[in-house]
C-alpha cells in the first residue's frame, strides 16, 4: 500500500469498504491511471480502480456495492464523483476479447452494469503494465496479456470516436478534458509508449506552439474543475479545430 499521500487521500478506505462487501469473491484490487503515473492532483484527479472478481458480476451483490459507493462518498465528499472502478468476473477479463459484462461507476455514472469488457482494452493494457496491487496477487498474474500493438490500434480507434463528439454540448470541464486526452493519444501513438494527460500536453505544445493557448487553457480548466476557461464560442472553435488536427495526425501515424 503506497502512503506518499496526504491524510485526505482514501484509497485505504476504499479498499476496506470494496473487501468487505466482497469477501472471499475478490481476486485482487488495482490502481492504476494518473496516481500512478506522477501526475496525481488531490484536488482534481480521480481514482482509478479495477476491482477483479471470482464470479461474473451478475453474480456479484451489486445493490451491496452500490450503497458502499454511497456511504463512501457520503464519508469522503471532497471524492464524490472522483471514482472510477471498474469490477469485473475473473473468466470475463481472461476472455474479455469476446465481451461481456462488468460493472462500473465513473464519474456523472451511479454503479451500473453494461456489457462491452473488449471495449476497455486500453485499461487492462495499463493495469497489467503499470497497476499496483491493493489486494490479491501482481496485476501481470491476474490479468491478461495485451501487446502493444493492440493497444496503440485501441488508442487511435478511440481518438477516432472522441474527435467526433459535440465540443459545443460539453461543460467546459469536459472540454478540456477532450483537448487532453487527444494531445494523450497524439503523443502514445508517437512514441508507441503510454502516458498521462499532462505529458501528452507537453509534447503536443512543444511540437506544436501555435496551439500553446488553447492547450494551456485547457490544463487550467481542468486544474479548476472548470469553471475557468472553454466557456466561451471562440474557445470552443479552436479546441475543435487542435482535435481534429490531432485526430488527422494519429490518423496518419496508425495507418503508416
Amino acid at each position: 500500500m503506497a502512503h506518499d499521500h496526504p491524510p485526505a487521500w482514501p484509497i485505504e478506505a476504499l479498499v476496506s469498504d470494496i473487501r468487505a462487501v466482497l469477501g472471499n469473491e475478490l481476486v485482487g484490487l488495482y490502481l492504476y491511471g494518473s496516481a500512478v503515473s506522477g501526475d496525481f492532483d488531490e484536488d482534481v484527479s480521480d481514482i482509478d480502480l479495477v476491482a477483479v472478481t471470482r464470479p461474473d458480476v451478475s453474480a456479484i451483490e451489486i445493490a451491496a456495492l452500490e450503497r458502499m459507493h454511497i456511504d463512501f462518498a457520503d464519508r469522503h465528499p471532497a471524492w464524490r464523483d472522483r471514482l472510477e472502478v471498474v469490477y469485473i468476473g475473473q473468466a470475463t477479463l481472461r476472455y474479455f476479447r469476446r465481451g461481456g459484462e462488468l460493472a462500473v461507476i465513473s464519474p456523472g455514472e451511479s454503479l451500473h452494469v453494461r456489457d462491452g469488457a473488449d471495449l476497455w482494452l486500453q485499461n487492462w493494457y495499463l493495469v497489467r503494465e503499470t497497476g499496483i496491487a491493493l489486494f490479491g496477487a501482481a496485476a501481470v498474474a491476474v490479468l491478461p496479456r495485451v501487446t502493444q500493438s493492440e493497444f496503440l490500434a485501441a488508442t487511435a480507434r478511440y481518438a477516432d470516436e472522441v474527435r467526433q463528439r459535440d465540443l459545443g454540448a460539453m461543460s467546459p470541464k469536459d472540454r478540456a478534458y477532450t483537448v487532453l486526452i487527444m494531445c494523450r493519444a497524439f503523443r502514445t501513438l508517437q512514441t508507441r509508449s503510454h502516458c498521462s494527460k499532462q505529458e501528452g500536453a507537453a509534447r503536443t505544445r512543444a511540437l506544436m506552439p501555435e496551439w500553446a493557448p488553447i492547450i494551456d487553457a485547457a490544463l487550467a480548466c481542468r486544474l479548476s474543475r472548470g469553471t475557468i476557461g472553454l466557456d466561451d464560442e471562440t474557445s470552443r472553435a479552436v479546441a475543435e479545430a487542435l482535435i481534429q488536427r490531432l485526430g488527422q495526425e494519429i490518423a496518419a501515424i496508425a495507418t503508416a
